[in-house]
């Protein structure tokens, strides 16, 4: 499911890497009970490992039950023959992944070859360059495929010439964030490179959420409960989004007041979306 629908219906709030040359890990990623796992066949791997850790992907998924954390894979770049092999390899396969991200996505022709090639699997695009950037509103509203775009921070940074989490970093970050908004898409924000810092992961989550992000990235474990733990609602807000959507359901799609304040259609998307998040729990 992609688009609003699954916005709302489905809240992924953390997605967790595993490197595709690491196998063994695979069913420990899965363990962490992230929202999605991403089997990495990019930079995670040595370029001299790249056809072994396609083969492990593929015998992964063959045998992989499905279960409550998405199993995607983030392939290399469409416009390289590594990353022209792992399509060819996902299309070919019998048992697809739950998403494909694409990484360093630079226009809405790289998103038009994947999803010519995988149909209709699910796909983030990350956008890792100032080109990218500028193109996200496009990217965004290349196929209904897209379920999200996630900001590559660090390639960027290399890119742009600014300091990782410095203010070179606010404008790509707002303008990801907004374009995914304004497609009824995710946006994935940049993980943290502190594996040990739980306050510190907690910090950066919470500040992703106030730039509009639906959900983070991680590289270890360790960091997915926090994030999701971050995303909860506390329980005020909880309740007042359980009434918000009690409350449409009588309105039959018309705008209605709500404690004196009226209520559109995007309250009352957010309002659902709070409400499937705290099926999840409640923040303390």
């Amino acid at each position: 499911m992609t688009g609003e629908a699954a916005m709302v219906t489905n809240p992924r709030r953390c997605l967790l890497f595993v490197p595709g040359s690491r196998a063994e890990r695979f069913d420990k990623a899965l363990a962490a009970d992230a929202d999605q796992v991403c089997i990495d066949l990019e930079d995670a791997v040595p370029p001299a490992q790249k056809v072994a850790a396609r083969e492990a992907l593929l015998a992964f998924l063959a045998r992989h039950v499905a279960q409550r954390s998405e199993l995607g894979v983030r392939i290399n770049p469409v416009t390289t023959e590594e990353g022209e092999a792992d399509l060819n390899a996902l299309a070919a396969s019998m048992q697809k992944p739950a998403f494909v991200m694409l990484a360093k996505t630079e226009s809405a022709a790289d998103i038009e070859t994947a999803a010519r090639a995988l149909g209709g699997v699910p796909l983030i695009a990350l956008l890792e360059s100032p080109g990218a950037i500028f193109n996200a509103r496009a990217i965004a509203g290349a196929s209904g495929s897209i379920q999200a775009l996630m900001f590559g921070g660090y390639d960027y940074a290399v890119a742009a010439r600014v300091a990782p989490r410095g203010p070179g970093w606010f404008w790509p970050r707002s303008m990801l964030a907004a374009a995914a908004a304004e497609a009824g898409i995710g946006a994935i924000d940049v993980p943290s490179l502190d594996i040990n810092d739980a306050d510190a992961v907690h910090a950066e989550t919470d500040e992703a959420i106030a730039l509009g992000f639906s959900a983070r990235a991680a590289i270890h474990p360790n960091q997915v409960a926090v994030i999701q733990r971050c995303y909860l609602p506390d329980a005020v807000d909880a309740e007042r989004s359980r009434r918000i959507v009690e409350s449409a359901a009588g309105a039959h799609g018309a705008a209605f007041t709500f404690e004196g304040k009226m209520v559109d259609r995007p309250i009352e998307l957010a309002a659902r979306r709070t409400v499937a998040l705290a099926a999840f729990g409640i923040r303390t």
